[in-house]
């Protein structure tokens, strides 16, 4: 007997791929590695990926047990992520800087996890999507398609530098701001969907 089905495999790797879409982070991660050293660089995008791994590892295993120890329903998670996205944006949008100013290393290499690594990579569509996986087909096909997909976020992550290049200052700076507005509706529509589902 196959410990598991192939084809259920392969459309979980594609089903997580295609929402932790690590594309649209490519925008959001270029800029903020650029601040750092060049040599730091290398460990500020391992930071992110390992981030990302604990994140859906932990609501794979343990996370339904601890929202309903704390009480925590998974819309009262959708509503904060979205929340976290939506401040981020608008802080892209117009160059406001929160907290303690942005290009201090410190502060720079804490965005390796947030808001990098999760909400925006490791989010609550992704999250979601693997508990799905792990209901519908079992942990080992959940566990293989986080980290089929996680290596996949690394090679793409790693040669966004390269498709950045492409565009230019310009063209990178219009991308930026673009998909920080676009990262702005999605919080929206993170929060919006939540408070419906309450209801």
């Amino acid at each position: 007997m196959d410990l598991f089905n192939t084809k259920d495999l392969i459309n979980s790797i594609i089903m997580l791929f295609v929402v932790l879409d690590p594309f649209t982070v490519i925008p959001f991660y270029i800029p903020t590695a650029n601040l750092l050293p060049k040599d730091k660089r290398p460990k500020f995008l391992r930071t992110l990926i390992l981030a990302a791994v604990f994140m859906l590892l932990a609501f794979t295993i343990i996370g339904e047990y601890v929202f309903k120890i704390l009480g925590v329903t998974f819309n009262d998670f959708r509503i904060a992520a979205g929340l976290i996205l939506l401040v981020y944006a608008i802080s892209s949008l117009f160059d406001i800087e929160i907290g303690a100013p942005k290009n201090a290393p410190e502060n720079i290499e804490k965005e390796a996890i947030v808001p990098l690594a999760t909400p925006l990579l490791a989010g609550p569509g992704s999250i979601s999507t693997v508990l799905y996986i792990r209901y519908s087909y079992g942990y080992p096909i959940a566990l293989i398609s986080i980290f089929v997909n996680i290596i996949l976020a690394y090679l793409i992550l790693y040669g966004g530098q390269y498709i950045m290049k492409l565009l230019g200052e310009h063209g990178a700076l219009l991308v930026d701001k673009f998909m920080s507005l676009i990262l702005a509706g999605f919080a929206i529509s993170i929060i919006r969907a939540s408070i419906m589902s309450l209801f």
